[in-house]
């Protein structure tokens, strides 16, 4: 289908890929040198070697770059941490599929939208009309386990009990949501096998269709352990007039970004994203999810021209945005402190040979000098190899970039491939 085919279903978004300027990262550096010193003598001293540095690499990853694993469709492009300046760029302007490297643009959306420290509750409520019905009411939280639900079976049930109520009919609550729909691109099988339905409550890990109602099923089962006789079970929205019995609290947001960057965990991404909307006032819906994460790209000063967002895990065949795009956010995610503190935490990004995604790669006798150097998001789908993070050299000096490799098949291959070029950055070899 024509990229602009999809212009109502996702409005304001267009395929037009914009144009790059590349420019010196270590004309930057001179042009804030001159400022701080005033003396230009100084500022040639300061910039050469930079200079020199960056010619070097540059010739290097075009080198990586021409590799028989890469092929025509690969972009690339590495921007100085502090300026935001081009050091290197290979089809950089041109749109890719950026598989889950587009979780990085959710990170920065939930990083922009919540605090870090914010977390969900979950609740059992009872109607005070007819107080043997009780709703377990779900507030969006993708973290919530089986464990938790135990939990708070023992502190519904000690309730009822006061209340000398030994058997209630339990209702699933997931109208924090709307009713799930797949993203546009998702193929068929994605749902329950990649990502679970995005209901307004769910269970953790469960891999059915029907999340809203495992979550009850499981607290169903806790209940009865605990004394407490479930008659009947389904799906109802809580009614105005009711009182807590028990809640629930999640794990923080700053976790579930940390889980859904090391382990680029689906299910986490498209929960956050949602979250993120609501949180700035927004209907928790495809459209408006979207639209909040474009609101915050194009405030934050990331260019948008070309990007298409889909979903917020990177699963949809409808993504795609240039490389300027992908980094310019890796360098807004690491340049913020607060942000830096929560998606580059050694539990997050994932650090090349050490965690995560990348806990096996650069596994080769060319690349396991860059073990701990590079700490990236990876994305993987059929024909699709990306790596989006930052590496730091053997002088110290940390740079942005972000490779995309689509059409290609031969995924372990293109994979080294990649690696290799994010070796070349360290300049450990």
């Amino acid at each position: 289908m024509p990229a602009r085919s999809y212009s109502a279903l996702l409005p304001g978004l267009v395929v037009t890929a914009s144009s790059l300027v590349t420019v010196s990262g270590s004309s930057e550096t001179a042009r804030g040198a001159l400022t701080a010193t005033g003396n230009p003598a100084a500022v040639t001293a300061a910039a050469a070697a930079p200079a020199a540095a960056d010619v070097t690499l540059s010739r290097r990853l075009s080198g990586a770059a021409s590799s028989r694993y890469l092929g025509s469709y690969l972009t690339g492009l590495v921007i100085d941490l502090g300026s935001g300046a081009t050091v290197w760029a290979h089809n950089a302007a041109q749109v890719r599929l950026p598989a889950s490297t587009q979780k990085v643009l959710t990170a920065f959306t939930a990083l922009s939208s919540m605090s870090p420290a914010k977390r969900l509750v979950t609740t059992v409520q009872q109607s005070t009309a007819a107080p043997d019905h009780i709703y377990l009411r779900g507030s969006g939280d993708p973290s919530l386990s089986a464990a938790r639900l135990d939990a708070l079976a023992g502190r519904t049930a000690a309730a009822l009990k006061a209340q000398k109520r030994i058997s209630v009919r339990l209702y699933a609550d997931a109208s924090a949501f709307p009713a799930p729909t797949s993203a546009i691109g998702w193929k068929a099988s994605y749902v329950p096998g990649e990502v679970q339905p995005v209901r307004g409550l769910t269970l953790a890990g469960y891999g059915g269709t029907d999340n809203d109602l495992a979550a009850v099923a499981a607290l169903r089962t806790a209940l009865a352990a605990n004394g407490i006789t479930v008659v009947k079970s389904g799906r109802a929205t809580t009614p105005a007039a009711s009182r807590q019995l028990a809640a629930s609290v999640s794990e923080p947001v700053s976790a579930m970004i940390a889980t859904t960057l090391r382990v680029s965990d689906n299910t986490y991404a498209e929960y956050l994203l949602r979250l993120s909307a609501r949180a700035r006032g927004l209907a928790p819906t495809w459209a408006q999810a979207l639209e909040n994460q474009r609101s915050i790209l194009t405030a934050a000063g990331i260019p948008t021209t070309g990007l298409i967002s889909a979903d917020g895990s990177g699963l949809s065949r409808i993504n795609r945005m240039p490389a300027q795009t992908l980094a310019a956010t890796v360098r807004a995610l690491y340049t913020d402190p607060a942000k830096k503190a929560v998606a580059f935490a050694p539990g997050a990004m994932p650090i090349a040979g050490q965690t995560g995604t990348l806990r096996t790669r650069f596994a080769t006798a060319a690349q396991r000098c860059a073990r701990g150097s590079v700490q990236a998001k990876t994305g993987t789908l059929d024909d699709v190899i990306s790596l989006a993070g930052t590496a730091t050299d053997v002088s110290g000096r940390t740079r942005a970039f972000v490779l995309m490799e689509n059409g290609r098949t031969d995924s372990a291959q293109v994979r080294a491939a990649l690696d290799q070029a994010a070796t070349v950055l360290t300049g450990c070899r």
